[in-house]
């Protein structure tokens, strides 16, 4: 089997040649490198990374970048990487109306190279399971526009406002899932969005509001997915395990990122009940994956792959980036022991 037949096959609940792996991204690729020897540009090769993920660039202009920042998005949101206070500068802090939230430079989906990510998803194609857009969140998007606190605030005081603006989010997140799935074609067989907001600890809005204000936009968001004949691919970080069941219903087929040490049930249990309806991505602790042997890795591997890899439905990998503080040597491990597996009904290649 090639990476994209493997991966879609455990995404169905077949059992493929071996435990399909991936990764949301490789942020260690240098030390990766160094440990095999090889170029950086090859490490996801060498690492067998079953997927890849593509997405439409946007080609549109931005605002003039700040001095805070390395640049702005095309949604008038600074590019820091930081949430909450810690970018200090939002476009939308403070908008009580519906009309100061439509008078915003809200991004054209005309805007984004559609043509090339489908050239590069077809060149991918042959022998990846190809996903994409990647990370077009609906909650943090509205968190990037307003702050993360005055957003919560919002969702509470200010109703209308914070609808209107997730309203436009999803409207323009909408139309790009559309395009880009048409552009790629059966090329990208799988649609990849993601959103966070739970903690390590629950959710960090009540399933209430949850279900008011995100789940209808998300079912028709999946929905795009579906009527093109795609799988639906979600990540989202933390203890979502009480909205778990709704992410089901309205059509997730696979979970990223199953941060199996945050959730209020064990691996097995998580199969138990889940396991018939979707597939898992990720159980690998990121977070102590820096600071085990390898061997560690190695045995954490295999309790994952025997706990979530039972006739098919578990895709192998970190349960988030793979951070820069992870040896090479750790990573090399995590992936080789997942391809080299034997059990669980699997067989090596």
């Amino acid at each position: 089997m090639n990476g994209r037949e493997r991966e879609l096959a455990a995404i169905r609940h077949e059992v493929p040649d071996r435990v399909p792996t991936d990764v949301m991204c490789v942020e260690n690729g240098e030390a990766i490198a160094a440990a095999l020897g090889i170029e950086p540009g090859a490490v996801m090769e060498a690492l067998g990374i079953d997927g890849r993920i593509v997405g439409a660039a946007y080609t549109g202009p931005v605002p003039q970048a700040t001095a805070e920042a390395s640049g702005v998005t095309e949604w008038g949101t600074l590019n820091t990487g930081d949430y909450g206070t810690a970018r200090r500068s939002y476009p939308l802090a403070g908008a009580d109306s519906v009309a100061q939230v439509e008078a915003h430079a809200w991004p054209s989906p005309d805007r984004y190279d559609y043509a090339q990510a489908a050239r590069t998803a077809q060149d991918l194609a042959g022998r990846y399971a190809v996903r994409g857009p990647g990370w077009h969140p609906l909650f943090c998007r509205v968190c990037d526009l307003m702050g993360m606190e005055e957003a919560m605030a919002a969702m509470i005081g200010r109703p209308a406002a914070f609808e209107a603006a997730l309203e436009r989010v999803f409207q323009v997140t909408a139309a790009c899932c559309a395009r880009l799935l048409d552009a790629c074609g059966d090329a990208m067989p799988i649609l990849y969005l993601g959103d966070d907001f739970a903690t390590q600890r629950a959710l960090m809005i009540s399933p209430w509001h949850w279900r008011r204000f995100l789940k209808p936009r998300l079912a028709r968001l999946f929905e795009i997915g579906k009527a093109r004949g795609r799988l639906v691919w979600y990540h989202s970080c933390g203890d979502i395990s009480a909205i778990l069941e709704d992410l089901i219903e309205i059509g997730m087929d696979v979970w990223e990122t199953v941060q199996l040490h945050t959730l209020p049930m064990s691996a097995a249990e998580l199969k138990r009940q889940y396991g018939r309806h979707i597939a898992f991505f990720g159980g690998i602790n990121t977070q102590r994956l820096p600071f085990w042997s390898t061997e560690r890795v190695r045995e954490e591997v295999r309790r994952c792959i025997l706990a979530l890899g039972e006739g098919g439905g578990y895709i192998c990998g970190p349960d988030h980036h793979i951070k820069p503080d992870v040896p090479g040597e750790n990573a090399i491990a995590l992936f080789k022991a997942a391809r080299e597996f034997r059990g669980a009904g699997y067989t090596l290649a």
